[in-house]
């Protein structure tokens, strides 16, 4: 007999969705109260349920969320299980998850993309994309089978294809991520690392459509078939960026590997500021109100490497004029950690929390992440900030000088530029003090070996005749290795001249800088380095 208690939230769940569908909104189930995370911070007129999933598949680092064309929504753990989210007793909040498929067993990794064309299912992974077919309906699929394999393979944990997208055209667009940090690049003759490619919806035929892309986790088509997509910051982005597609082009990083072929970089349509490390990214439909953002394109952000209380969602309002674009990025939540995003389809937003991890991403033997929905609720009409409180903080001239004059006499110019556009041996600082608080500036400082970002790791190189190099990879192909060295001098080097490669997770960044320096003057320096 089936228990009183779920029995009475369908039928209040069923209730409130028929009054929804006369209201035009997507007012919540009462009983999601229950669920309500009041700990995120939220803009405007929602509610952030955090879904209770505690039956079926462990969720453990989601690392990509979509909604089938059935309505279904599938999940991806970053240990390789495919899923999909059910509301198991009706009431409006998924709490279960379902075993789709499981890509250990067919000896694939990192599932960073996920698509549909019907009830086929497109899983981008390390080394190929794969399709998945549930023949029989039991909701698990039975036959699999490569789509796509042309991809140089790599046993680097960052280069992996993501981002699946069919476009108007009917063929499959994807993303293969940068190799120019990976001193052990496997070789790549056809130059699609770096690139966006489209494949044939037979899987037989492929075409480069943009190449110099860094590392892209989220891009999706507008109503008129225009392809948007968001490439990371660093490596000869200055921005976070959000970009337009124009077929053939090439976005500016790794100059290196294209040389002869481009005059000129493609730069982006929009710099996007709400967080760092743009991950998915979608278009609301026309259709669907979510508190006035239909059309609107929604940007989940994981926020800075290992800096685990860092990451939000915003919109960016896109409006189409006879001179291009017109933008505009409103926030919409702080939530850390996040790695993707997709509508329901009953119009809510749903996120996917990655959580801590490791340094490259991989689950961690405590369970972390998870599900969150975004669900637009009337009654918090004018109850909830809509935009971001930012404070300018003007700084006394004299200290903003007595920072700059430190900055030089500690040395930091000579690992790190200012203008936003130097390619040095450490990161360039243009806009640090808008993407960190002094506190964190303090942190990276004090403590530069807690968090590296991955194009910043340092690589050691033992040559055959036993000379050893110390410093940041900038470039690597089939056979050779440009390094940059401290002093930001770059040394080509033959592949076959080298006896070994081995990442450093130390940073080349020097410890004990602020040793000697008083408390105005570490004041002084942060002051100046905020200001930039």
């Amino acid at each position: 007999m089936q228990n009183w208690t779920t029995l009475a939230r369908q039928i209040l769940s069923l209730a409130f969705f028929a009054i929804s569908l006369i209201v035009g909104c997507s007012s919540p189930s009462p009983t999601y109260s229950e669920y309500e995370d009041t700990t995120a911070t939220v803009y405007g007129p929602y509610r952030m349920i955090k879904l209770p999933i505690q039956k079926g598949v462990t969720i453990l680092n989601p690392i990509q969320l979509a909604l089938s064309p059935g309505g279904t929504l599938y999940g991806a753990n970053q240990s390789g299980e495919i899923y999909t989210l059910i509301d198991s007793d009706g009431d409006g909040i998924e709490d279960e998850a379902k075993l789709f498929a499981d890509l250990n067993e067919v000896g694939l990794r990192s599932p960073a993309g996920l698509e549909f064309r019907g009830d086929t299912v497109y899983v981008g992974t390390s080394s190929e994309i794969r399709i998945f077919l549930d023949r029989d309906q039991d909701s698990k699929s039975d036959t699999s089978w490569t789509f796509f394999d042309k991809i140089p393979v790599s046993e680097h944990p960052y280069e992996w294809s993501s981002a699946l997208r069919f476009g108007p055209d009917g063929w499959l667009y994807f993303v293969l991520t940068t190799d120019s940090w990976n001193p052990g690049a496997s070789p790549d003759p056809m130059g699609l690392r770096g690139s966006i490619v489209k494949v044939s919806p037979d899987g037989r035929e492929f075409e480069l459509v943009a190449m110099g892309i860094r590392s892209i986790h989220g891009m999706d088509f507008n109503t008129t078939g225009d392809l948007f997509f968001a490439d990371n910051k660093g490596g000869g982005n200055p921005t976070e960026e959000l970009n337009l597609l124009q077929v053939g082009k090439f976005y500016g990083h790794n100059p290196m590997k294209y040389e002869g072929k481009f005059t000129e970089a493609i730069p982006p349509i929009f710099s996007l500021e709400h967080e760092l490390a743009p991950s998915g990214i979608e278009f609301n439909s026309l259709e669907n109100k979510f508190g006035g953002t239909a059309g609107n394109l929604f940007v989940a952000y994981y926020g800075p490497s290992e800096r685990w209380n860092r990451g939000g969602v915003a919109r960016v309002t896109v409006q189409k004029t006879n001179d291009g674009y017109q933008f505009e990025e409103l926030p919409v939540a702080d939530i850390p950690k996040l790695s993707d995003l997709a509508f329901g389809s009953d119009g809510s937003l749903y996120l996917a929390q990655h959580g801590i991890s490791d340094y490259w991403y991989n689950p961690i033997e405590t369970k972390t992440g998870g599900f969150y929905k975004l669900i637009y609720d009337p009654t918090k009409e004018g109850k909830h900030p809509t935009k971001r409180e930012i404070k300018k903080e003007s700084f006394p001239e004299a200290s903003l000088e007595n920072g700059k004059q430190l900055f030089v006499f500690r040395a930091c110019s000579a690992c790190h530029g200012v203008d936003g556009e130097s390619d040095l041996i450490g990161p360039n600082l243009k806009g640090a003090g808008k993407e960190f608080s002094q506190e964190e500036l303090l942190e990276e400082i004090n403590a530069p070996s807690n968090r590296i970002k991955a194009s910043m790791i340092a690589t050691r190189i033992t040559m055959k005749d036993g000379k050893v190099l110390l410093g940041r990879i900038v470039y690597s192909d089939s056979s050779q290795i440009s390094i940059m060295l401290v002093g930001n001098h770059i040394v080509q080097i033959q592949k076959s001249d080298i006896e070994k490669t081995e990442e450093e997770l130390k940073s080349l960044m020097y410890e004990n800088l602020l040793v000697g320096l008083s408390e105005k003057e570490v004041k002084d320096l942060l002051n100046y380095i905020s200001s930039l």
